[in-house]
């Protein structure tokens, strides 16, 4: 079965300084707002899927129409793992999300520290607001994670993180290392809170979820193996990596292409263009794949 990564929309409430969106608003001082239209995806989707729904520049539940989404999803037997930062909705809003997902679906809300260090990353973010979210949803079906990526300003906070996670009816407390640490020493953890070989830092480093040292080959039995990725605007990416500002723009997956969208072109055509089947063979090699693929996922085997 072929997963998917979507992006439903471009829109954010925040200003996290080293995200995409943040980058190319300084960049360009302009903002890119899309929103994906749901009769495509969830055609092009189709039945019995598994679907994240996060994306590089915005945040799912900003899509204006996302509780209706889910609910095609849904409708459509799909599974679904929804990433936000959980700010600024309502109870009402909650609840009706609540009552939409099932068993086997999952949130992950991604709060980086507490009431006082959240926000200096996660700018804009709302501390009432997520909590507000976080116990509509403690007597729920499904399952919820505290995602907490590790800085400098909250890393003396992951143990209180963790008991409050527990409190909240979180089912998983997980730790993240990140990249967004790069260029940034302010931002930056001591050693010990991200490098396994502190021992007497055992009990931290529990859950904590690796974004490195993946295979480079994304082909399972001639399909890809990976979450293929859907942006805002409906263009096909072999993954989230390549449909980021940094790739998307010098790869053959470029934005505008009308052989990679979603409004145009089914699953099935897409999977069988040149360039996507020459891109996924690239990856059975690490010398071939992508400067992507070697950079974020691959590691020379032996």
């Amino acid at each position: 079965m072929v997963s998917f990564h979507i992006e439903p929309t471009s829109k954010c409430t925040l200003e996290c300084p080293l995200c995409d969106r943040t980058w190319f608003y300084e960049t360009f001082k302009k903002r890119n707002l899309h929103e994906i239209d749901i009769d495509n995806i969830v055609k092009f989707v189709g039945p019995n899927a598994k679907i994240t729904l996060c994306g590089n520049n915005g945040d799912p539940i900003y899509h204006s129409e996302f509780l209706k989404l889910c609910q095609n999803f849904k409708a459509n037997n799909c599974s679904l793992h929804i990433h936000t930062n959980g700010s600024a909705k309502t109870k009402e809003w909650w609840e009706k999300l609540k009552n939409i997902l099932q068993k086997g679906d999952h949130i992950t809300f991604a709060i980086d520290g507490l009431e006082d260090t959240n926000h200096l990353y996660r700018k804009n973010a709302k501390w009432k607001s997520i909590m507000t979210a976080v116990n509509t949803l403690k007597n729920r079906t499904f399952k919820t994670t505290w995602q907490f990526i590790v800085f400098k300003h909250n890393q003396h906070q992951i143990y209180e993180a963790g008991k409050l996670s527990k409190e909240l009816a979180f089912d998983e407390f997980k730790i993240k290392t990140s990249d967004r640490w790069r260029g940034k020493k302010e931002l930056m953890p001591d050693r010990e809170y991200v490098d396994d070989y502190y021992k007497h830092q055992e009990k931290v480093l529990v859950n904590k979820e690796y974004t490195t040292n993946m295979s480079p080959q994304c082909l399972k039995n001639n399909l890809p193996s990976q979450h293929l990725y859907i942006d805002a605007e409906g263009d096909f990416y072999p993954c989230c990596w390549i449909g980021t500002y940094r790739y998307k723009y010098k790869s053959l997956f470029s934005p505008k292409k009308t052989d990679m969208n979603i409004a145009i072109c089914s699953l099935q055509e897409i999977l069988e263009n040149k360039k996507v089947i020459d891109f996924f063979n690239t990856t059975k090699d690490f010398n071939s794949a992508h400067e992507c693929c070697k950079i974020n996922c691959g590691v020379k085997n032996g």
